[in-house]
């Protein structure tokens, strides 16, 4: 173990964890790779070598040791032998790095790996959060970044933000995203690695700079947040193409206005007012056969007598519940076959995030262009079918043609409820008021029984079911109590 060096010194994590690990980076590197902070054995420079199981949850570790160093634990084993290798590159080509490089948590009554919360409200350059200052402190003593080094890929929150200062932010919708979630599988261009500063999100980054930050999970996340496994699968696989320039692509061209006739198989999607009805704004469409097809066209450029269209066309919609009503305005309705991405996702991919944002992460020609909405509406909108298109036709169509099953579940079973829903949602549904009011008055005196149950089991007539930290500290202090006299009547 290597006890904290002077360079600690004034950082407001001096006296909150005693030893220290140093970055691990070779002088020809050209990928970094930087993570949150150590554990207990890269602190005390412990590599995994072999995890040797004896059953289902019983295993022990076969360690060596080594200078202390980065990602040589459990979290480094994983990332070394199925995230890695992903990229074609080996442990000796890349550098190794934490973004605070002591365990201060069990003196700050946390788990000693842990870390201060990162308010989603800092700023990097102005915070006086104890947390953003040791970010900073640790950042810019110990950080020696090579010029061989071109490309960091930040493992985790803390990572990204000490190097970009990127935090959560407002989506078009009105709603706020996490960082990771928003950011993970994506990139930023940065002007040098000598000096980091808040990177601009206002701007699309095409990554083509000599120098980039790609952003991805920390893989110890992913023992607790398991529904980004795959996603950081496919981060690593996207890193290869990063590396060799070939990702992300070319951003798509597009006709103002719309085409004489509908194509047999296309993408579309559409933008609208939510506070005005709904009311259609701007859509955009992308001929599968021909990508090179792409149209975004303003609403009042759309012809009254619709667009005309072949019998069994094929229209993919991101969220057909969204666009169904707006498409039916523009051509004839009863000759489109319809598919929904976000609702394949679920079938192939249940379990996980399922918004556009997020497959585009995995499967996307291009860097992240979700939050140009306002900067860039137009190329907004024209990415919005451009990129459905391509995953439709390069990864949705090969899995599905790899899982019949889930092919079957999908246009059989979910895709059929799609048109009848959409009608519910028109027309509404008939309801049967004698009966729902009856169920209404069983359902009423039930709950009152349940909270006056529980107030009479914790003797506390202001007690309230839906009080969860309360409900839960008299469970768990009742099983407590239940236990000791179980424990006493038996001895």
């Amino acid at each position: 173990m290597m006890v904290k060096p002077s360079g600690c010194t004034g950082c407001p994590l001096e006296h909150h964890g005693q030893y220290f690990t140093p970055d691990n980076i070779p002088a020809s590197a050209t990928v970094l790779f930087i993570a949150q902070n150590p554990g207990p054995d890269e602190e005390s420079g412990l590599r995994l070598v072999k995890r040797h199981y004896q059953n289902s949850y019983q295993y022990f570790d076969e360690k060596v040791h080594v200078q202390p160093q980065p990602l040589i634990g459990a979290t480094g084993a994983l990332f070394d032998q199925r995230f890695l290798s992903l990229t074609g590159l080996t442990r000796d080509e890349v550098g190794t790095a934490n973004a605070i490089r002591c365990r201060p948590g069990a003196s700050l009554r946390l788990r000693a790996d842990a870390l201060p919360a990162l308010s989603s409200a800092v700023k990097l350059e102005s915070s006086d959060a104890d947390i953003v200052k040791a970010l900073k402190h640790c950042r810019d003593t110990y950080l020696h970044i090579p010029s061989s080094v071109k490309t960091i890929v930040t493992m985790g929150r803390y990572a990204m933000f000490a190097l970009t200062g990127i935090q959560n932010e407002e989506l078009e919708y009105g709603k706020k995203q996490g960082v990771m979630e928003s950011w993970r599988g994506y990139g930023v261009n940065v002007t040098n690695f000598s000096r980091f500063n808040t990177v601009d999100t206002s701007i699309y980054h095409d990554l083509q700079s000599e120098h980039r930050i790609f952003f991805t999970m920390h893989i110890a996340a992913l023992f607790r947040e398991k529904k980004y496994f795959h996603a950081t699968l496919e981060d690593f696989n996207r890193l290869k193409h990063l590396l060799s320039r070939n990702w992300p692509g070319a951003l798509p061209t597009w006709e103002h206005l719309p085409p004489a006739s509908w194509p047999a198989t296309a993408a579309f999607d559409t933008e609208y007012d939510t506070d005005n009805n709904d009311s259609l704004i701007r859509w955009s469409m992308t001929n599968l056969s021909n990508f090179a097809e792409t149209y975004c066209v303003e609403a009042f450029d759309t012809p009254e007598a619709g667009i005309p269209i072949a019998d069994n066309s094929v229209v993919l919609l991101q969220n057909a519940h969204a666009d169904m009503l707006h498409l039916a305005n523009i051509v004839d309705f009863t000759k489109v076959t319809i598919h929904d991405m976000m609702l394949a996702h679920s079938v192939l991919w249940t379990g996980e995030p399922h918004n556009l944002n997020y497959i585009q992460s995995k499967y996307g020609s291009l860097n992240r262009y979700k939050h140009l909405s306002k900067a860039l509406p137009q190329l907004y909108s024209a990415c919005d079918s451009f990129q459905p298109a391509l995953m439709w036709k390069h990864h949705f169509i090969p899995q599905f043609k790899q899982d019949r099953e889930s092919w079957n579940v999908y246009k059989n079973i979910r895709l059929q409820l799609i048109k009848p829903i959409a009608k519910a949602h028109q027309t509404g549904v008939k309801v049967d008021t004698v009966r729902l009011a009856e169920v209404c008055q069983t359902l009423e005196e039930r709950i009152a029984g349940y909270v006056q149950r529980a107030k009479d089991i914790t003797n506390d007539e202001e007690f309230s079911l839906s009080g969860q930290k309360k409900m839960m500290s008299a469970l768990y202090r009742s099983e407590a109590h239940a236990t000791r006299n179980s424990i006493k009547s038996s001895t």
